[in-house]
């Protein structure tokens, strides 16, 4: 059970004349339907008690760390990625000014459904840690939960009461909200400069191997049954590649091309790259993990995916790797020179799978995104050919939706940060 608000000591004045019990009944009742909305408007408005004296700003990375250690231990988390700067949430903010009954309950119910539909930034790069990663809800159609706002708030916008039962979904989202009550702070122009004053890392001389230099390369290297895997290649430069590697402290080397992958079971691997041959790098194996560093890309995973890794990279011509399910995607799209490429089981409701990517263009960066149609399903077209007609007047400089049998695939061109935005915000695209 949730943790019991503690009431106010408030002293009404009563006056002595004799009641009968009914009417004591009746007043107790009145009393408390008062008390209950008036809560709920606090809550709304935003007029609570007066707040705590403000402690020292803190990160939204300080806030995951705090809430990874606190709930972690009571079982496994959400698939969700790690905190980034200039992340841009799938689901828009808007104000919390209609709740579903189920959320007014109690006050700390009502407080974490009004953040999370206020401040999904936030609670979309918080994991879940009540099993939801592994079984979903009613509003997310029983797909597995991807990070904390799942459990409050479809990407449609529609609510779900999952988090209203449960103690866990309610005390994470209280936590992030007590420490980022506004969202995550803005940095001004000068206390965050664009770009990191510190030199790129010199790539010249540094090339991937034949067998690594795309996405499908990286899919025909691991088991099949992933449930997301990415790609990226620093070298291609469009932006997102370093945030998506691991740092260079991990081998004391930078890495240029890795592949992320998980599978349904929670177990995973990741291939790295570093450019060269017989690099002297440290090996990070641990009590369930191999690091294998005699191979090419570098393999590092759950133990018992590792010997399928290396036996794929032996036997080139075997048919039995994840590249297969989603080869008549990759097929449509330009992963071989994307610098950053993305596959996903999870997609809207008339797809089974989801691609990602972005590619150089002079300096514009191209992106593509593509669904495998299931059978029989309704794909919006209507919805995507607006967002087409109207892309010149939101920045886009070209603009392609199109359907070949069961693959849709939408390219568009504009800076990062635009491609970005239309990504997660119109396609529901996790990146």
């Amino acid at each position: 059970m949730k943790p019991e608000t503690k009431a106010k000591n408030v002293k009404t004045k009563i006056e002595k004349n004799p009641k009968k019990k009914g009417n004591s009944t009746l007043i107790i009742a009145a009393v408390a339907v008062i008390l209950i909305g008036a809560i709920a408007y606090v809550v709304l408005s935003g007029s609570s008690a007066p707040q705590e004296t403000k402690k020292t700003a803190v990160s939204l990375k300080e806030v995951r760390a705090q809430i990874d250690a606190e709930y972690g231990k009571k079982g496994s988390g959400t698939n969700t990625p790690p905190v980034r700067d200039d992340y841009i949430p799938v689901l828009a903010p808007r104000k919390a000014d209609k709740l579903p009954d189920y959320v007014l309950t109690n006050a700390m119910t009502l407080q974490a459904y009004k953040y999370a539909t206020e401040h999904p930034e936030v609670l979309e790069q918080i994991p879940c840690y009540c099993g939801c990663g592994q079984h979903g809800s009613q509003a997310s159609e029983g797909r597995p939960h991807r990070f904390l706002r799942d459990c409050f708030i479809n990407d449609k916008g529609e609510y779900d009461d999952h988090a209203s039962f449960c103690d866990v979904c309610i005390g994470e989202a209280v936590k992030a909200m007590k420490a980022l009550p506004d969202g995550i702070p803005k940095q001004s122009a000068s206390a965050a400069p664009q770009t990191p004053l510190t030199q790129s890392p010199d790539l010249s001389g540094l090339d991937l191997p034949d067998n690594f230099k795309s996405l499908s390369d990286g899919l025909k290297l691991v088991p099949p049954g992933i449930s997301w895997a990415y790609f990226a290649n620093l070298k291609q430069e469009t932006g997102i590649e370093q945030e998506s590697m691991e740092p260079v402290d991990f081998y004391g080397v930078q890495i240029i091309g890795m592949l992320n992958s998980e599978y349904q079971d929670g177990t995973w691997i990741e291939l790295h790259d570093v450019g060269k041959n017989n690099a002297n790098v440290r090996s990070n194996a641990g009590g369930t993990t191999d690091n294998i560093l005699y191979t090419r890309p570098f393999i590092f995973g759950s133990k018992d995916k590792t010997g399928s890794v290396t036996a794929l990279m032996k036997d080139t011509s075997n048919s039995t790797s994840a590249f297969n399910y989603f080869r008549s995607v990759l097929e449509k799209v330009d992963d071989e020179n994307a610098g950053f490429a993305k596959v996903n089981t999870s997609a809207p409701s008339f797809a089974d799978m989801s691609y990602f990517g972005l590619v150089r263009s002079g300096n514009d960066i191209k992106g593509e995104i593509a669904f495998r149609i299931k059978d029989n399903a309704t794909v919006p077209l209507e919805k995507y050919n607006e967002l087409k007609n109207s892309s010149t007047t939101r920045g886009f400089k070209s603009y392609e939706v199109q359907k070949e049998n069961n693959i849709l695939v939408i390219r568009m061109t504009s800076d990062l940060n635009n491609i970005k935005k239309e990504a997660t915000q119109s396609y529901g695209i996790v990146i």
